[in-house]
């Protein structure tokens, strides 16, 4: 055994204490005794952990990461049926392809140039940075409060926690206990994020420059890929912790009676009037034997250890986002809460113009090109029918085409322009489709761009109105169009055989 002294406050202490399995647990540690744990053990200790985050109605981040941020797109490619299961039953997901990062410069602007926010600052950057005396500035933060939870663990059967706290083991140790209980409280907590309507509007102008790729994710039978956008994220950076020696508690101590921790080489009565200086020797010790975990003791005694867990920069224990269906032809479909989808909670659909054109774009091209693969006569026959329907269209385009050309911005498609020939006259059912869908995107781009639109000089209104006169416009041809389609006689016999449910 080593018995190398250390000197704290002019007391001298070996560096083993008299708790041999104190070390043998450091040593375990610095070595990865994770490994040794079972499966199930280390999803129960992820599930414990996540449930408590879910309870705040926040979206569990399991392990705790630096890395995540409001502006943040994951790509989801499983359905969200067996998302919703899986999420139940490990209490979280784990954070999914991240497609791309969207850096704003929205957030003075949202909080009213509160918490630190400046010109072009981009969180959490200001509160990363270290001050004069090298600390962070997180405190200028908006803060966050999170409930106080009870834990449970046993040695020899793995840890029943929720959540990997370094000092778990070694305060067991120090109690020699076998079994205890606890209390856990995330202290130091702090959130910060930005609005959908913003944060929508960047990912569309994304999604537009980028339809390529997310074709790729179009709708296959009848399930959609997802865009996870992040919102809000709550970070961490202190967990204090009080632990309670069951076996004491329960009248397995001498005589019921509390007593200090003994170290080795401490003549008997001395470890209390030492008090002070036993816990500066336990945190030193505890610096040494715990890479990277900043472990501070406060009280240590046979019957309980108190002690705070420091993370060296805030970690992200969760987040509050909404997820955007991939549609077909990779347009994307209205924001839909994350939170809500995984819950399962009874939410109502999205309205997405007159005749929620999105879906039933998505669900008709899937029906349309179906039919194409099959060369028996009812087939072609229902595609005639179909592709008849292109009489329901006008001659010349009732309004102009617009879409996001950037955040903010919006810009023609020189292609279809009011007054112009309608050229999707000539390409069949595809062709309606896709006339209503350059309608469902001027409607969706212009209803968002208007309320914001500048209005200072006259031009800006004059503009604004202009826009105004092409939404409405766009809405009317668009559900003139639908209206008649789904009343069309040939259209309801195209559905009828093509035995898909197309409710008007």
């Amino acid at each position: 055994m080593n018995n190398e002294k250390i000197d704290v406050n002019g007391t001298q202490f070996l560096r083993a204490i008299s708790l041999p399995a104190l070390v043998v647990i450091m040593a375990i540690l610095t070595s990865g005794c994770t490994t040794t744990l079972r499966n199930a053990e280390l999803e129960k200790v992820a599930k414990d952990w996540s449930l408590v985050i879910r309870a705040s109605q926040v979206i569990p981040v399991y392990p705790l990461t630096e890395d995540l941020q409001p502006g943040d797109v994951l790509l989801v490619s499983r359905p969200i049926e067996e998302q919703a299961s899986l999420y139940k039953k490990r209490g979280f997901l784990p954070l999914d392809q991240h497609m791309v990062r969207f850096y704003s410069k929205n957030y003075k602007k949202f909080y009213g140039s509160r918490y630190g926010t400046k010109d072009n600052a981009i969180p959490p950057a200001q509160w990363q940075t270290p001050d004069a005396n090298g600390e962070l500035n997180w405190k200028a933060a908006p803060h966050a409060g999170f409930p106080s939870y009870q834990f449970s663990v046993r040695t020899g059967s793995g840890l029943n926690l929720a959540m990997p706290i370094q000092g778990v083991p070694v305060a067991l140790s120090l109690m020699h206990a076998g079994s205890a209980s606890g209390t856990v409280t995330i202290a130091d907590a702090y959130t910060y994020g930005l609005d959908i309507f913003h944060l929508e509007k960047m990912v569309r102008s994304w999604g537009i420059k980028n339809r390529k790729l997310l074709r790729s994710y179009a709708p296959r039978d009848g399930r959609n890929h997802f865009l996870r956008v992040v919102s809000r994220v709550y970070v961490t950076g202190r967990v204090s912790v009080t632990i309670n020696n069951d076996e004491a508690t329960s009248g397995e101590a001498r005589g019921g009676a509390d007593r200090p921790i003994e170290l080795m080489m401490t003549k008997e009565g001395a470890v209390t009037d030492n008090y002070a200086s036993v816990i500066s020797a336990l945190n030193k010790l505890a610096a040494e034997q715990l890479p990277g975990a900043k472990v501070k003791f406060a009280t240590a005694s046979s019957r309980s250890v108190s002690f705070s867990e420091t993370f060296e920069h805030p970690l992200v224990i969760g987040y509050v986002g909404f997820d955007m269906p991939i549609m077909n032809g990779g347009r994307l479909g209205a924001p839909i809460s994350t939170l809500a989808q995984l819950e399962g909670a009874t939410t109502i659909e999205p309205y997405q113009g007159t005749a929620d054109v999105s879906n039933r774009i998505a669900a008709l091209t899937f029906t349309y090109e179906d039919l194409k693969s099959f060369q028996d006569t009812a087939s072609k026959q229902t595609l005639a029918q179909l592709d008849g329907l292109t009489r329901l269209l006008p001659s010349t385009y009732p309004f102009t085409a617009y879409e996001f050309a950037d955040p903010g911005t919006v810009q023609k498609d020189p292609d279809f322009v009011k007054g112009a020939a309608v050229k999707q006259k000539s390409q069949g059912f595809r062709g309606l489709l896709d006339y209503l869908g350059y309608g469902d995107t001027t409607i969706d781009t212009l209803g968002s761009y208007l309320p914001s639109a500048p209005r200072e000089t006259e031009a800006q209104k004059n503009a604004a109105a202009e826009l105004g006169e092409e939404l409405t416009a766009a809405e009317k041809s668009v559900h003139d169009v639908i209206r008649q389609m789904y009343r069309d006689p040939d259209f309801q016999d195209a559905i009828d055989r093509a035995a898909i449910d197309a409710r008007e």
